[in-house]
C-alpha cells in the first residue's frame, strides 16, 4: 500500500512539473547565448564591420546607376565590408566597385566557389588604415563540406587583431554546413563569424540546433534580415567571448531596397 502511495505522489509531482513548463513556456534545454538588445556605441574610436549579401551581384546589376550609387553609399559607412554572392565569372563588377570608391579603400576577393556552374565569390572592402594580415580561403575543400567554403580574414588596426569568418551557406544544407563550420573555427583570440548563414525559417531551427552554443549570437532569432515579405533572421553575427568584450554595438542596416538586394546589411562595431 505504501508503495502505491509513493508512486501516486511521484506521478502527481511529474504532472505538476509538466503543467508548469507548459504554462510558463519554460525551456529546460541548453540555449545559445543570444543578446536581445543592441549595445550603444561608447565612443568614436570604433571599427565597423559589416556583411552584405548583394543578391546576384554582377555586371548587369552594377551597371544600373541607382543601384551602383546605393551600394557605394552603403559601403562608405563602414570600415570593413564583406560582400557576398558576387556571381560574374571575371569579377569585373567587384573590380569596378573598388575602382569607384575613394582611394582610402583597399579590396580583396576570394576564389570562385560552388558545385555547379553557378559560382560565387566573397569580396572584402576595407579602409587603408586597416591591415589585412592574412586571408585564408578554404576553397577547394577536399572533404566537400560546403557548397561555398568559408573564408577567414585576419585584420589589425592600431595593434588590435581580430579574425572574421565569412560564409554563405547553402540554404537546404544550412544545418550541416554550420555544424561543419564549427569544426574548423578556432576559438582563439577575437573571433567573429558573420554572413548569410540561412540560420532561420525553413532552413535552420535556432531552438533545436546547438551549434556555437557558448558563443554570443548578436542578431536575435526574432529579427528580420530580409528585404521582402519574409521575416527571417538568415544573416547572423556570432562572436566568441574575447571579441564580445570589445563589441560596442551591432545591428541590421535596413536602408536596402529590393532593387539592390533581398538582404539587409548586418554589422558590428569593435572598440579595442
Amino acid at each position: 500500500m505504501e508503495g502505491k502511495v509513493k508512486t501516486a505522489l511521484f506521478l502527481i509531482f511529474l504532472l505538476v512539473v509538466v503543467t508548469v513548463i507548459y504554462i510558463t513556456g519554460l525551456d529546460i534545454t541548453p540555449q545559445r547565448q543570444i543578446s536581445e538588445e543592441l549595445i550603444a556605441p561608447s565612443s568614436d574610436n570604433l571599427t565597423y564591420v559589416a556583411s552584405w549579401n548583394i543578391q546576384i551581384f554582377g555586371d548587369s546589376k552594377y551597371e544600373k546607376v541607382s543601384v551602383r550609387n546605393s551600394i557605394k553609399e552603403m559601403i562608405r559607412d563602414y570600415d570593413i565590408v564583406f560582400i557576398q554572392e558576387i556571381r560574374d565569372a571575371d569579377g569585373s563588377s567587384f573590380d569596378s566597385l573598388c575602382g569607384e570608391l575613394e582611394i582610402d579603400f583597399n579590396c580583396a576577393i576570394s576564389s570562385r566557389a560552388g558545385r555547379s556552374t553557378s559560382k560565387e565569390q566573397i569580396g572584402i572592402v576595407y579602409k587603408k588604415d586597416i591591415k589585412l594580415v592574412s586571408l585564408e580561403d578554404l576553397n577547394p575543400d577536399p572533404f566537400d563540406r560546403w557548397e561555398r567554403p568559408p573564408i577567414k580574414a585576419t585584420f589589425m588596426r592600431n595593434d588590435y587583431i581580430f579574425h572574421v569568418w565569412n560564409i554563405h551557406t547553402k540554404p537546404t544544407d544550412a544545418v550541416n554546413e554550420i555544424q561543419n563550420l564549427e569544426t574548423v573555427v578556432n576559438d582563439d583570440g577575437n573571433v567573429i563569424i558573420m554572413g548569410d548563414l540561412n540560420a532561420d525559417c525553413d532552413y535552420y531551427d535556432p531552438l533545436e540546433q546547438q551549434e556555437f552554443i557558448s558563443w554570443k549570437w548578436l542578431i536575435g532569432d526574432d529579427q528580420d534580415t530580409t528585404v521582402g515579405d519574409t521575416f527571417c533572421s538568415y544573416d547572423r553575427i556570432i562572436v566568441n567571448s574575447n571579441a564580445y568584450g570589445e563589441v560596442s554595438g551591432y545591428g541590421i542596416d535596413n536602408r536596402v531596397t529590393e532593387q539592390v538586394s533581398d538582404h539587409y546589411v548586418v554589422w558590428v562595431s569593435l572598440e579595442a
